[in-house]
Order: structure tokens, then C-alpha cells, then sequence
């Protein structure tokens, strides 16, 4: 009996499989890559996310808010504290505005009456400044504390983004489980569907042989030529090219990006 090459599987061996497994079978490691009916990040996206990386995403956004509010507080206490520095800046300004008016008076040869210092306005900026003080020194202190609450949080996120990086790496490790469960099943499909292929072919020729052997030398050519005719079928292989890899690899980068990225709000 001509020789079945084993190691291939033929176009409507495939579609055969399809009916018995679901259409996300992929191999690793070079031997499978092609997605049947679909591709990968599909499959990755309809697995729900495990509980503990839920809650990593939740505690990630509690920490966010935390910081943003921290931010914003953060912000007003430095305006407090630059407060004083713009009273000094309209303190100098005013100072500078009784030096020039002096001047003037001094090189016009003193005629007229002296420029005389706004003691009021003077008075209101000291009590002005007294205050802008009292309130930068206050929010140093609390600034102090505050810059302290942000580095502790931003320790914090740091810590929770590792936990996010580990935990999404252990989701794409049971994704491959559950893909190469998959494809174990295929493959046993695969090899019986291969059996069937070749114990007709091998029926077919011994079936001839004995045929000829009882004299029926029509009947039993007819079937040599049947089994010579499926033999000569090429059958496809299931291999992967680089592009295929290299396109699941792009689909796992974006899964992995997913899950560290959370559900959109």
C-alpha cells in the first residue's frame, strides 16, 4: 500500500475538528499559532479577570483619589505660603514709589511741599503681612505633613503596581492553561480523525489485495486505485510562521496591557 504521510492533516480533517472543539485553539512553542475563527485577545478578553486582581485595580483607584485630593491641597498650601512674599513684593513696590517721589522733589530743588509716607496704606500692609506670616507658617507645617501623606501614597501605588504586574501575569499564566487544554483536545481530535484517514486507505488496499487474491482482479484493482487516488492527497499541516507568532505576541502585549490597565471608567 503507498505510504500516508501522518504528519500532516488535510482541509476537511480541520473543519471536522471544528465541531469538536471551540474555535480558540492555539499552540505555543512554535507549533500551533493560528487562532481558528478568532484570535487571541477575543478569547483573553471574554475570561472574567480573577477576584484578586479586581481588587488590586479598586485599591489602585482608592489610592489615586486619595492622591488627587492630596495634590489639590497640596497646591493651595503653597499658595499660602507664597502669600507672604507678595505682600513684601507690594511692601518693596511701595517703598520704592516713596524713594522715587523724594528724589523727585529733592532734584526740583525741595520746592514745594515734602512727599509724606502713606502710614495707613503702611499700617494695613504690616497688619497684612503679620497675617500672610502667621498663615505661611501655618501651611509649612501642614504642607510638611501633607507632602508626607503623598510619599506614603505614592509607596503605596508603587507597591499596589507590582501586585497589578504579578497578578496580571498569573491571569495570561491561566489563560495559556486554559488554551493549551484547548489544544490538547484538538490534538487528540486530530489523531483520531489522522487514525480514520489511514485505516480507510489501509482498508481499501488490503480489501484489493484480497480480492486479486481470490481472482476478482476488476474488483480489487478498483479498489487499489481507490486507495492509491486518497494516498496521493497532500495533506495540510497545521505549522506556524513567524508572522503568526509574531502577530499573537503583539495580541498578548495588548492583553497584558488590559489587564494592568483595569476596566475603563
Amino acid at each position: 500500500m503507498p505510504s500516508v504521510n501522518i504528519a500532516n492533516v488535510c482541509d476537511f480533517h480541520r473543519n471536522a475538528v471544528l465541531r469538536h472543539v471551540s474555535p480558540e485553539v492555539i499552540c505555543f512553542g512554535g507549533r500551533l499559532s493560528k487562532v481558528i475563527g478568532g484570535n487571541i485577545l477575543k478569547v483573553a478578553q471574554n475570561n472574567q479577570a480573577p477576584s484578586a486582581l479586581e481588587k488590586l485595580h479598586a485599591d489602585r483607584a482608592g489610592l489615586i483619589g486619595e492622591l488627587a485630593v492630596l495634590n489639590a491641597s497640596s497646591a493651595r498650601l503653597r499658595e499660602t505660603a507664597n502669600a507672604e512674599a507678595a505682600v513684601l513684593r507690594e511692601i518693596g513696590e511701595m517703598g520704592s514709589a516713596e524713594i522715587a517721589a523724594m528724589t523727585a522733589w529733592a532734584s526740583g530743588g525741595c520746592a514745594g511741599e515734602q512727599p509724606v509716607p502713606d502710614l495707613k496704606q503702611r499700617r494695613a500692609l504690616a497688619e497684612k503681612l503679620a497675617a500672610a506670616q502667621a498663615a505661611a507658617t501655618a501651611a509649612k507645617a501642614a504642607g510638611t505633613d501633607i507632602d508626607n501623606q503623598i510619599g506614603e501614597l505614592n509607596n503605596r501605588l508603587r507597591t499596589v503596581a507590582a501586585q497589578i504586574e504579578k497578578a496580571s501575569l498569573d491571569a495570561m499564566q491561566g489563560d495559556f492553561r486554559s488554551l493549551n487544554d484547548q489544544h490538547l483536545a484538538a490534538t487528540e481530535v486530530i489523531r483520531k480523525i489522522t487514525a480514520k484517514l489511514h485505516g480507510l486507505c489501509s482498508y481499501l488496499s488490503n480489501e484489493g489485495r484480497r480480492r486479486i487474491d481470490r481472482g476478482e482482479h476488476e474488483a480489487g484493482k478498483a479498489y487499489l486505485a481507490r486507495a492509491e487516488a486518497l494516498t496521493s492527497i497532500k495533506l495540510a499541516s497545521p505549522g506556524v510562521t513567524q508572522g503568526e507568532i509574531i502577530e499573537a505576541a503583539h495580541d498578548w502585549s495588548r492583553r497584558a496591557a488590559a489587564l494592568r490597565a483595569g476596566p475603563a471608567s
